[in-house]
This record gives structure tokens, sequence and C-alpha cells, in this order.
């Protein structure tokens, strides 16, 4: 099965708000058969899934996976989002979210590392009342 744009754009909308409200089994299950439909489309089409909204979709799958508490999961769907690109500023958010991953997994360095990445591409480490936040908080201040 092959949606148009414009459906893949609407069901990531909805998966987001779905995130957004904590419903994370719904958001879950679309983002998934949005990665689904990618590798699909991949596979039909003999190329790597590397359409913006499929990047999106592995993407927010990854911070599904995160809040489920399943780093290593969340890192794999990251790999994917990523695909080894110099990311645009507007995609500055991956190495954020890949660095809470990595904090969880207790890999220190390498969070770090995309904390510093995420600053280069013109990110903002702080919280709306000006205090600093920590790489792997998920809330909290530092």
């Amino acid at each position: 099965m092959n949606l148009e744009r414009r459906h893949r754009e609407s069901l990531l909308v909805l998966g987001y708000m779905y995130l957004r409200m904590g419903e994370l089994e719904r958001a879950g299950r679309l983002f998934s058969a949005l990665v689904a439909l990618a590798g699909s489309r991949a596979e039909n089409e003999g190329a790597p899934a590397s359409d913006a909204l499929d990047r999106l979709a592995y993407a927010s799958l990854a911070a599904v996976e995160l809040e489920h508490g399943d780093p290593g999961s969340a890192l794999d769907h990251l790999r994917t989002a990523m695909d080894g690109r110099v990311l645009s500023s507007r995609e500055a958010a991956l190495h954020l979210l890949r660095a809470r991953a990595l904090w969880r997994q207790d890999r220190r360095d390498e969070a770090r590392q995309a904390v510093e990445a995420f600053i280069a591409l013109g990110g903002r480490l702080e919280g709306n009342d000006g205090t600093r936040v920590r790489p792997g908080a998920t809330g909290g201040r530092a």
C-alpha cells in the first residue's frame, strides 16, 4: 500500500497529537505503520527510505520508544532517521533526542557529544525560566 504524501502528513500530525496527549500506544501504532509503509515502499522501489516524511516517522517512533523506556530501539530508529547525513538546523532536535537515549544507556560521553552537536546546529539548552537543562533529563533542570 502506498499512501499519498498528504495522507502521510496527516497521519504524522495525528501521531504527534497522540504523543503530546500521552497516548503512547496510539502514537506508536501510527508511527510503526508509517515506518512499515516506508520499508515497503523502499522494498518495492529498491531505494532506501530517505523521504523526509519517512525520516520523521522514524524519529517520532524513536520518541515513543524512549518514553516507553527502550533507549536501544530509540537509537535504532534515530540511526535510520539521521541516516549518516549532515543535519540541518531544523533537525537539530534529533541530536537532543539521541542524547536522551544515550544518557539513559549510561553512555554519558556520547550523550554530551550529541548535545554539543545539537548546540552547534543552533539548539538551546535553556528552559523558559532561563535555567540550564541537563542532557539526559526528562523535564528536570541542572
